[in-house]
């Protein structure tokens, strides 16, 4: 039987990533080039396989970088590497190139971080920035892009920061108790009980982060269509309906992002 050949419009809805970023993944060599009958570029099983295995490694934490990497080194694709730091999925940055990269000022990510909505890892007693802040300042920006005011918006954030601190640092108590707490009893070598540790941190994080994902693009799913529902039109409503019946409407699970 004949395997599918999709169009690269075809081949991004499958994966589920848009077209832009299929092509930046062909550009910088992690997908290979299609087949060509005319002016018609066509995909295959190989790139369908491909791409769902790029998709798997970033939720995974991996960054672009070393899913190239693990090409480079002719490793096997269904094998990547088993010890992932915690930095590992992100590519280090200074302030000016998060501005650089966001279109953001220096200046105005400094009061992004004043707010708490940025916030840099502290490695070394340094401030570190990843591309998961370009992320998260883009992010923003659609938000104020999309027409809800800067002032408004940075009330429900701070809401949202408080209870996210407090869920963040309930997870910690968690962990040093019943993920450390165990290694420790054990009487590991110290070099065996440290790796044991980070490996369960990542973890944590990682499902931690995925869960509290779930459940707040749920609950905003959820009021969203209860105040539709109650004030909106019939129109409106009918649209929403759709929307929410679309497969795509969940968003990935991050650690279970991103976009490079």
């Amino acid at each position: 039987m004949k395997r599918r050949e999709y169009r690269v419009e075809e081949l991004a809805e499958e994966v589920g990533i848009s077209v832009e970023l299929l092509r930046s993944y062909q550009s910088r060599g992690l997908v290979p080039p299609p087949r060509h009958v005319g002016r018609l570029a066509l995909y295959g099983h190989r790139h369908l396989e491909r791409l769902r295995w790029i998709r798997d490694l970033k939720a995974r934490g991996y960054s672009l970088r070393m899913i190239e990497h693990t090409l480079d080194q002719g490793e096997s694709e269904r094998r990547p590497p088993v010890e992932l730091p915690l930095d590992a999925g992100e590519e280090w940055l200074t302030l000016e190139e998060v501005a650089e990269q966001s279109g953001v000022r220096p200046g105005v990510l400094r009061s992004f971080e004043a707010s708490g909505i940025l916030r840099p890892r502290v490695v070394h007693d340094e401030e570190r920035y990843t591309t998961a802040d370009v992320r998260a300042v883009r992010m923003l920006l659609t938000l104020i892009g999309g027409g809800l005011p800067m002032e408004e918006l940075m009330k429900v954030a701070h809401v949202q920061l408080d209870a996210a601190e407090k869920v963040a640092q309930g997870a910690v108590d968690l962990f040093m108790r019943y993920g450390r707490g165990p290694l420790l009893a054990a009487g590991l070598p110290q070099k065996e009980e440290a790796e044991r540790m980070v490996a369960a941190l990542r973890l944590m994080i990682g499902a931690a982060t995925g869960l509290m994902t779930y459940n707040f693009q749920r609950m905003v799913m959820n009021a969203a269509q209860g105040a539709i529902e109650s004030g909106g039109t019939r129109s409106e409503r009918a649209a929403l309906a759709r929307e929410f019946e679309r497969k795509g409407i969940d968003l990935s699970i991050p650690g279970v992002a991103a976009a490079s």
